[in-house]
């Protein structure tokens, strides 16, 4: 048997290769002999708020041990769930939240990113690397490059109804503690409150809305005053994360799904403890990839939800979003009958803690179901 430790080699610094070289450490560091992040610095990384979801939060908070006064490497800010505003036809807002014994964060990917690099940690290469076989000496690579010069034929669309983003930085908002998920005319947009400013992301679909429109829309709903940068984007997933023998893909390399519920970063740590399940512990590629692809189901199934109820606004774009296919599978329906209609949330929270349920679809349990049902009256 051969206990030779490994040579990791993780490429590129995003949130995607952070986040894998976090696990890799906390997680899985006695069976690594080095952890090396390659890294080209002139590769732009992203500096607009995201949010989180719980245990991201735990995982950097257990790398960093932040605070929100002395230690706050990364600015971070405490984010204590999601404010749907404008959502369904009931015309309330919905609150998500998380319990006040846990607590995720709202923080700029790339302050993170240059905290990771300088933490001593990891070994990092400064190198815009090419060709993954030739230029790198590891036992395994994890490939984190971004979705640019990717092979399309090796991927696979989702189901989504966005492909656009207007993006801006505005003042504080000192008192939001809090992601906001307004929707609008065209799409919705998330409000992130960062540190030194907020970030806002008027996401549509730019089929059905002109740039133009987009723009004026925005103007005229969140008193923009900042320059506006604007990206496209598709949704896809690899058809496989493994390629080869040592090679396997995260981040925006593997897949791209709209920004709603911040489901990216907790998909990424579960993407690589797939990717350590083969490479470490042997269990078969097929396996492996197959339950990234079932993740990543739940997880647009659970986002495309949200669509089926509509909005306040009675526009093209929320006629589109409803007419989308949408057809979960067993299991969604399972975890949503579990929310009988006349149990509050509270007994429902009760109920779970008393049984240890461990009934999940995604990132999302019974409580989150019936939340999101009680507020768009889908129960």
């Amino acid at each position: 048997m051969n206990n030779r430790k490994k040579k990791l080699a993780i490429v590129g610094a995003g949130n995607a290769g952070c986040m894998t070289a976090i696990l890799a450490y906390l997680k899985y560091g006695d069976e690594f002999d080095n952890i090396t992040i390659y890294y080209d610095p002139q590769t732009p990384i992203e500096r607009t708020g995201q949010g989180s979801q719980v245990p991201v939060s735990n995982l950097i908070n257990m790398f960093f041990c932040l605070d929100f006064v002395d230690c706050n490497k990364i600015k971070s800010t405490r984010k204590e769930g999601i404010m749907y505003e404008n959502w369904g036809k009931m015309g309330k807002n919905i609150f998500h939240p998380f319990p006040q014994s846990q607590t995720a964060i709202h923080y700029v990917p790339y302050l993170f990113s240059q905290e990771v690099i300088k933490s001593g940690v990891f070994d990092i290469v400064e190198r815009n690397i090419q060709d993954l076989d030739q230029e790198i000496d590891a036992d395994f690579i994890i490939d984190c490059r971004g979705r640019n010069n990717r092979d399309k034929s090796l991927y696979a669309s989702l189901v989504n109804p966005l492909n656009a983003v207007l993006i801006v930085q505005e003042e504080v908002q000192k008192d939001l503690f809090y992601t906001r998920c307004v929707a609008t005319p065209d799409g919705w947009t998330f409000v992130i409150p960062n540190v030194d400013n907020t970030s806002y992301g008027y996401v549509y679909n730019e089929q059905i809305t002109s740039l133009e429109d987009a723009s004026c829309n925005f103007h005229k709903m969140f008193n923009i005053t900042s320059e506006i940068s604007q990206f496209t984007f598709e949704n896809y997933i690899a058809k496989n994360c493994f390629q080869g023998e040592r090679v396997a893909l995260n981040g925006n390399r593997l897949c791209f799904l709209e920004p709603l519920e911040a489901t990216s970063t907790s998909f990424y740590v579960d993407v690589a403890s797939g990717i350590f399940d083969h490479f470490l512990f042997g269990i078969e590629k097929e396996i492996c990839n197959l339950r990234v692809l079932q993740k990543m189901q739940e997880l647009q199934n659970f986002v495309l939800w949200h669509y089926q109820f509509g909005s306040k606004f009675d526009t093209p774009f929320w006629e589109y979003a409803k007419s989308l296919p949408f057809d979960p599978d067993p299991l969604f329906h399972k975890v949503l009958n579990y929310c009988d209609k006349d149990t509050s949330n509270d007994e429902l929270i009760r109920t779970l803690a008393k049984t240890q349920s461990q009934l999940h679809y995604g990132q999302w349990g019974p409580f989150s179901f019936k939340n999101w049902a009680d507020g768009v009256g889908a129960l």
